[in-house]
């Protein structure tokens, strides 16, 4: 991931960071999660995490994936001792599927830990 979640920590990330990176490694992790997720059983989970904060990387991802298998499904979770706030819905124009408030999204504000996305996923029987 292009790891933004990490600045506070290490300012050079911010260096390397611009729109066509994020594209980029955007078209990777959805070719990630479609393989990742093909190699479940079935009833089996996968927990999809990133340490950056963008949208693109995080829920447009895991989104792909909802539109791309039907038997993939977000499942609610708890991080006992962290702040999280829901998944996106929404961004820049994009509107995504509502079961990614299942999602989390962990800033760097509010623990005083580095950024991180963290969405669990489950292979249903369709």
């Amino acid at each position: 991931c292009s790891a933004t979640g990490t600045i506070m920590k290490n300012p050079e990330v911010a260096k390397m960071w611009n729109e066509k990176v994020i594209r980029g490694l955007s078209k990777l992790q959805k070719a990630l999660i479609l393989s990742g997720f093909d190699s479940l059983k079935q009833g089996g989970f996968m927990v999809y995490s990133t340490c950056t904060l963008e949208p693109e990387e995080d829920e447009e991802v895991v989104n792909f994936l909802l539109e791309k298998r039907e038997d993939a499904k977000l499942v609610s979770f708890e991080l006992p001792g962290l702040k999280y706030r829901k998944g996106l819905k929404e961004w820049d124009g994009k509107s995504f599927d509502g079961s990614l408030t299942k999602a989390a999204r962990i800033y760097p504000q509010d623990n005083g830990t580095e950024g991180f996305f963290i969405a669990k996923i489950k292979k249903v029987r369709t």
